[in-house]
C-alpha cells in the first residue's frame, strides 16, 4: 500500500569602475572600519539582517583532547577538518558530534533541511560562532579558537553580506583584507567583477540590481578576498528559475579557476546533485552519509536522505519478505535483496521513474508494478531500506 512521506515539512507523496573611481592607499569603507580589514567574514557584522554572536568562550573550552589525523588527504594545506562539533543553544541540540572534512580542491554541498544547523555550520568554519565542543581544523592548524579575521575564509551570506549604502565597487573592496595600494585595490576589485560579469555595474548602488546581479556581486566579493576557503550560504537561494543554471555554471566555474575549497549548503537535493564533487547530508545534528551524488543518489542511506535528494515525490511501500519474494499489504510482490523470512523493509521510487507498461520493453520480475495504475518502476530505479 502506499503512504505518503513528509520530510522535513515537506510533504512527499509517498557602469563599469573606471580613473575616477579611486581607491586611496589602505582605504576602509565606513561598515569595514568597524569590523576590521575583509569586512563580511573578517570581522562580526552588526546589522539587522545577521545576528548578534555570543561571546567567545574561553579558549580553555576548546581544549578537548580529541585523537585525529590533522589532515585525510595528500597535500590539503587548506583543507577543513570539523571533528566532532556540538553546538546547544541552551538546552537545544542544534549539532551533535558532527565529523566532516573537505578535501583540498573540493567543491563539497552540505544538505539538509532548514534549521538542521547548516548556517551554524559555515559560521562556526568562518569564526563567527563557537562551538559548544569539538575543533576545526585548516590543513594542521586548530583555528577552533581564532577570530574571524585570523582566518583565511570568505564568506558569502544568504543577505548577499553588500552594503546598501556602498557602490558595488566599494562593497566589492571591504572583501579585500590586505592593505594594497589604490591601483592594486582597483585592479582586484575590477578582477573579480570581471568574473562574475558584473564590469558595467560596479557604480551602481545595490537597490539597483536584480537578485541575480546581488548574488554575483557576493561571489564577486568572496572572489576579491582570495580566500583559499569559501563559505556559500544557500548562495541560490531566491533567485530566478531563469538565472540558476547560469548562476550553477558560474559557482562551478569560479571554484575551478581558484585554489582552495568550497563549502556550499543547501536545502536543495537537485542544486547538490548538480554541483559537489561530494555531498554531505545532516539529519538530527549529524552527517548520516558523504558521497559522491551518484552514489548517494543511488543508494541513500535513509529515507530522509532519498527525501532531500528527488526532484520528484518520493513513494515508499512496506513489504515483508515471504516465499523468497517480498511481499506487500495489497498482495503484489517483487523480488529484491535477499533477506530472512519474516524480515521487512521499505520500497521507495521517485514519481519520475514510473513509467507507462508499454514503455518498459519487458517487465522484469525485480521491477514494481503500481497496483492500482499497473504502471511500472524498473528494478534499478527502486530503492530498498530493510528494517
Amino acid at each position: 500500500m502506499h503512504s505518503a512521506f513528509t520530510h522535513s515539512g515537506v510533504s512527499m507523496s509517498v557602469g563599469g569602475i573606471g580613473p575616477e573611481t579611486h581607491f586611496p592607499t589602505g582605504w576602509r569603507s565606513p561598515v569595514e572600519a568597524e569590523l576590521g580589514p575583509g569586512g563580511l567574514g573578517a570581522g562580526r557584522l552588526k546589522s539587522k539582517n545577521v545576528a548578534e554572536t555570543p561571546d567567545r568562550p574561553p579558549a580553555a573550552n576548546h581544549q578537548k583532547q580529541l585523537s585525529f589525523p590533522t589532515c585525510l588527504h595528500p597535500n590539503c594545506m587548506s583543507a577543513v577538518q570539523i571533528r566532532e562539533i556540538s553546538l546547544n543553544f541552551g538546552d537545544v541540540s542544534v549539532l551533535r558530534e558532527l565529523d566532516l572534512t573537505v578535501q583540498e580542491g573540493e567543491y563539497l554541498v552540505v544538505l539538509g533541511a532548514s534549521g538542521c544547523g547548516k548556517t551554524s555550520l559555515l559560521r562556526m568554519v568562518a569564526g563567527l560562532l563557537s562551538p559548544t565542543s569539538g575543533r576545526i581544523f585548516f590543513g594542521d592548524r586548530d583555528v577552533t579558537s581564532l577570530p574571524p579575521r585570523e582566518r583565511d575564509v570568505a564568506f558569502v551570506p544568504q543577505q548577499d553580506g553588500l552594503y546598501p549604502h556602498l557602490t558595488i565597487a566599494e562593497s566589492i573592496a571591504t572583501g579585500i583584507r590586505e592593505n594594497l595600494s589604490r591601483r592594486e585595490r582597483g585592479d582586484r576589485v575590477r578582477q573579480a567583477a570581471a568574473r562574475v560579469g558584473l564590469e558595467s555595474l560596479l557604480e551602481r548602488l545595490p537597490h539597483q540590481l536584480s537578485g541575480g546581479q546581488l548574488r554575483r556581486a557576493a561571489l564577486a566579493k568572496a572572489l576579491a578576498r582570495q580566500a583559499t576557503v569559501r563559505l556559500l550560504d544557500e548562495p541560490l537561494s531566491a533567485i530566478d528559475s531563469h538565472l540558476r543554471f547560469q548562476i550553477e555554471d558560474d559557482l562551478r566555474q569560479l571554484h575551478q579557476a581558484s585554489p582552495g575549497v568550497t563549502l556550499h549548503v543547501t536545502h536543495d537535493g537537485q542544486e547538490a546533485l548538480r554541483l559537489a564533487d561530494r555531498i554531505a547530508v545532516i539529519e538530527d545534528g549529524r552527517v548520516v552519509q558523504v558521497d559522491r551524488p551518484d552514489a548517494v543518489l543511488r543508494q541513500p542511506s535513509s529515507l530522509g536522505v532519498a527525501a532531500a535528494l528527488g526532484a520528484s515525490p518520493l513513494h515508499t511501500v512496506r513489504v515483508v519478505r515471504q516465499g523468497g519474494e517480498w511481499q506487500a499489504a495489497d498482495g503484489v510482490s517483487v523480488s529484491g535483496p535477499q533477506a530472512a523470512e519474516g524480515t521487512t523493509a521499505t520500497l521507495a521510487y521517485y514519481h519520475g521513474d514510473v513509467r507507462d507498461s508499454d514503455e518498459v520493453a519487458a517487465v522484469d520480475s525485480g521491477d514494481w508494478r503500481e497496483p492500482d495504475s499497473g504502471r511500472v518502476v524498473a528494478a534499478n530505479d527502486l530503492r530498498w531500506f530493510i528494517g
